[in-house]
C-alpha cells in the first residue's frame, strides 16, 4: 500500500504550511527580533568596554608622563638647591677664612709691636740695672751704655 494522495493529505499539508506561517509570525519573528536586540546590546557594551579601556590606558599613560615630568622637575629643583647651598657654603667658608686670616694678620702685627716694645723696655731696664750695679760697685755715678749687640746677647734675642 502505497500512500494515496487524496483531499485529506492536501488539507493536512496546506494546514501545516499555514501553521508554519502563523508560528513564524507569532513566535519566530519576535524571537529573532529579541536576539538581534540582545546582540546589538552586547555589541554596544563591548564597544563601550573597549573605549573605556582605551581611555583608561590613555589616562594611565598621561599619569605616568606627568609623574616622570614632576619627578624630573623635583630632581632638578633638588639639584639646583643643593648646588646653591654648596656655593653659598663655599662662599661663606671663604669669607670666614678671609676674616680669620685678617684677624691673624692683625694679631701678628699687634704681637710684633708688643714684642718690639717689650724688647725696648727690656733693653732699657737692662741698661738701667747695669748702670745701677756699676754705680754701686764703684760708689760713683757712672754712665754706662751697653751696645745693642751686647744687650741682644744677654737677652738671647
Amino acid at each position: 500500500m502505497l500512500m494515496q494522495i487524496d483531499g485529506t493529505f492536501i488539507f493536512v499539508v496546506i494546514s501545516f504550511i499555514i501553521f508554519l506561517l502563523i508560528i513564524k509570525a507569532i513566535l519566530f519573528n519576535p524571537i529573532t527580533k529579541i536576539i538581534d536586540e540582545r546582540n546589538g546590546f552586547y555589541a554596544k557594551n563591548l564597544k563601550m568596554e573597549t573605549e573605556s579601556k582605551e581611555k583608561s590606558r590613555a589616562l594611565l599613560d598621561e599619569k605616568e608622563r606627568a609623574l616622570k615630568t614632576s619627578r624630573k622637575e623635583a630632581s632638578d629643583i633638588i639639584k639646583n638647591i643643593t648646588q646653591e647651598a654648596k656655593e653659598q657654603s663655599a662662599l661663606k667658608i671663604k669669607q670666614v677664612k678671609q676674616e680669620a686670616s685678617s684677624l691673624i694678620d692683625e694679631n701678628k702685627a699687634q704681637l710684633d709691636e708688643l714684642s718690639k716694645q717689650a724688647k725696648i723696655e727690656a733693653k732699657n731696664e737692662l741698661n738701667s740695672i747695669v748702670q745701677s750695679m756699676v754705680s754701686r760697685v764703684l760708689n760713683e755715678e757712672v754712665c754706662v751704655n751697653l751696645s745693642d749687640e751686647k744687650i741682644n746677647q744677654y737677652l738671647n734675642i
